[in-house]
């Protein structure tokens, strides 16, 4: 699936200013950027404003920051990315993204340069999944009540899917599922209620340096065709991943490679199966 889309990645991010040993300190906001690299992918980048944090602070929110001149550089050349508002940046060319090549970003915010490079991993290799389809019994709960057995809907080890790729060099890896039809179903249907939010259409397993992962069958959320995505990750996505759990009883400054501000800006690779699930 060369078309990745880049979006699977968005919302890990919660940036807000260092913490003193004894109180808050206010501090200018830095620049947060979002931006991940893929071959085959147009390139888009974020740009907020980190969360100010303060004792009293009753306005903790980020803001977009638009009309910045930001270049890529590649090993071919430069680009410009155009302002598309609320924060967003695009490439509105095609710019090759190739693996193992170096790639940077600069522009200026408040009388500083803020910069970063990465670099693109190779694809993953020999992903595989031990299925293609599995089944789910659908459930019916719209007339209220719960389930006998609960929502797992005669969930079977049997139905759960391993996939595996090789990893010789203790790389990071991580797997998304997202489901590819335009109209989803429901596995479990629910009473009729407009507020309720409806299942996300795709979930993830957290980054890991393993060559293998199970994803269980209950873990889908609608019937038919799904993606299996497996992404190679350098190691700064996985730290900010992992960086996550921090709270306002534990705030610490986020680890970046931005210089003059914050975020993430890194290449990732990946590889596509795809599985259907369908009604018992």
């Amino acid at each position: 699936m060369k078309n990745i889309h880049v979006y699977i990645f968005l919302g890990i991010m919660s940036f807000s200013c260092s913490s003193l040993e004894n109180g808050f300190e206010e501090t200018i906001p830095k620049p947060v950027v979002e931006a991940y690299l893929i071959p085959g992918a147009p390139i888009s980048l974020s740009v907020h404003t980190e969360i100010p944090y303060s004792a009293d602070s009753l306005a903790n929110k980020e803001k977009p920051v638009d009309g910045l001149k930001i270049t890529i550089t590649g090993p071919k050349g430069s680009i410009n990315l155009v302002s598309k508002g609320n924060g967003l940046y695009v490439s509105q060319s095609i710019f090759p993204i190739t693996v193992g090549s170096s790639y940077s970003f600069k522009f200026d915010y408040l009388g500083k340069q803020v910069s970063a490079t990465t670099q693109i991993p190779t694809k993953p290799l020999k992903f595989t999944s031990n299925k293609t389809v599995i089944s789910r019994q659908a459930i019916d709960i719209s007339a209220g009540g719960r389930p006998q057995g609960g929502f797992g809907g005669g969930a079977n080890v049997d139905n759960n899917v391993m996939l595996t790729w090789e990893n010789n060099t203790n790389d990071y890896y991580m797997s998304i599922i997202e489901s590819l039809e335009p109209n989803p179903v429901e596995i479990i249907k629910f009473p009729v209620d407009p507020t309720r939010v409806r299942p996300n259409i795709r979930f993830r397993n957290q980054p890991i340096q393993g060559n293998s992962a199970e994803i269980r069958s209950q873990s889908f959320q609608y019937f038919g065709q799904h993606a299996l995505i497996l992404f190679k990750l350098n190691s700064d996505y996985v730290a900010l991943y992992q960086r996550n759990g921090n709270t306002t009883q534990n705030i610490s400054t986020p680890p970046t490679t931005i210089l003059n501000g914050l975020g993430i800006f890194t290449g990732v690779n990946a590889d596509t199966l795809k599985i259907k699930v369908l009604p018992e």
